[in-house]
């Protein structure tokens, strides 16, 4: 269960709109949370790696799916822009 977040402050303060679950139009690879912009994973080689704690890794197809471990959001992407 996430930590509540009343007292939290987001990762990142910007002027831009959240993340709509994909890449935005800077050249990144990173995939990152709606909310707290927190790294869920990066695309590499037509496909998404993740990487959890203990040494936990996957390559997985598209459309992706993960709840954020930071504040609970659940994320999705379709595929990676190009």
């Amino acid at each position: 269960m996430p930590t509540p977040d009343h007292h939290r402050r987001p990762a990142r303060q910007t002027g831009s709109t959240p993340r709509q679950g994909g890449p935005t139009n800077t050249p990144t690879n990173d995939w990152r949370c709606t909310r707290c912009d927190k790294l869920l994973g990066v695309f590499r080689d037509g496909g998404m790696h993740l990487r959890f704690a203990r040494g936990h890794e996957y390559f997985v197809g598209f459309p992706v799916v993960a709840t954020c471990r930071g504040c609970g959001t659940l994320n999705q992407t379709t595929a990676p822009m190009r």
